[in-house]
């Protein structure tokens, strides 16, 4: 790995924690992270211009997945506001970053995919498990069932689990649009990051659309979007613009390395940073059981992820 992939994937990992850290410091509302992902979409949308000719190729399965992604993106966010408006960034963030590597590769034994989950991925796994469970303790002799049967905990895993979810769809989807080809020369409409930042961007109005319905059901969703646009919309929008930047990077730095799960590895060096954002900018408290944990999880997902 290059320096200036590891300087590039550094930064997507810090904008990774920041948004977080924004979104749980000003406003973890629905509300909020509805304003920043549909501003994020628009200040990005003028790059669709630049594929417009991929736009018009998609074809119905491709739609149908944008819907389907849109809602699980939709879900994750509100999973991840109540964690937040309940509970410790430093507790939900670690938990809802993590598990979804758990569930995707318990969705490939599922699916007969055994053969791609190595034995060091499954060790990672078991890794994730223990550090998560440390977590939530404030001392070491502290294992309670209420130290996990509660909201920040329970909405952390919703976002895991629609963190999996849009995972999922989203490879799938991006699979189809690569094998999208020019009817007249036969070739791709556009570089894989390319078709990965146009995925993204619709993939954000598609989330929004959903988040309106949520919101739309929600009378305290609703003024508070009202209250946002008229007190803190420049909070939503620096939200937007770290929330997509921080794809943008990762993007980018993937075509400085010779393997992208190293990518991957490497970006979840944002769990400690966003733990210690939480313990520096919102005043939440270090416990032991909480640095071992997190170590713990850290360890286990560079596991999954080289493995």
């Amino acid at each position: 790995m290059t320096s200036t992939a590891l300087i590039l994937i550094l930064m997507s990992a810090i904008a990774h924690a920041s948004w977080n850290f924004y979104g749980k410091k000003f406003s973890p509302t629905l509300a909020f992270f509805f304003l920043a992902t549909l501003g994020g979409a628009f200040l990005f949308s003028p790059y669709l211009l630049w594929h417009i000719d991929l736009i018009r190729a998609l074809n119905a399965d491709i739609f149908l997945l944008l819907v389907i992604t849109g809602f699980f993106q939709s879900l994750y966010l509100w999973g991840l506001a109540s964690a937040y408006q309940s509970g410790d960034m430093s507790i939900a963030y670690p938990i809802a970053r993590s598990s979804p590597l758990i569930i995707v590769c318990i969705s490939a034994f599922m699916f007969g995919q055994r053969d791609t989950i190595s034995v060091l991925a499954i060790a990672g796994i078991v890794m994730i498990v223990g550090g998560c469970l440390l977590i939530p303790m404030r001392q070491f002799n502290d294992m309670r069932l209420d130290n996990y049967l509660n909201r920040t905990t329970a909405f952390a895993i919703v976002a895991a689990f629609s963190t999996a979810g849009y995972s999922l769809v989203d490879d799938r989807a991006t699979e189809l649009m690569r094998a999208l080809t020019v009817p007249a020369s036969g070739g791709t409409y556009a570089e894989p990051s390319a078709i990965a930042l146009v995925y993204v961007i619709l993939q954000g109005f598609s989330a929004s659309l959903w988040m309106i319905v949520f919101i739309c059901c929600s009378s305290n969703e609703k003024n508070r979007t009202s209250l946002l646009i008229k007190t803190s919309l420049h909070h939503c929008l620096i939200t937007a613009v770290m929330m997509y930047g921080t794809y943008a990077i990762v993007v980018t730095s993937m075509a400085y390395v010779s393997n992208v799960s190293y990518v991957v590895a490497f970006r979840q060096i944002s769990i400690p940073i966003a733990v210690m954002m939480g313990v520096v900018g919102l005043g939440e408290r270090l416990y032991p059981p909480k640095v071992l944990g997190v170590s713990i999880t850290f360890a286990g997902l560079l596991a999954v992820a080289l493995g």
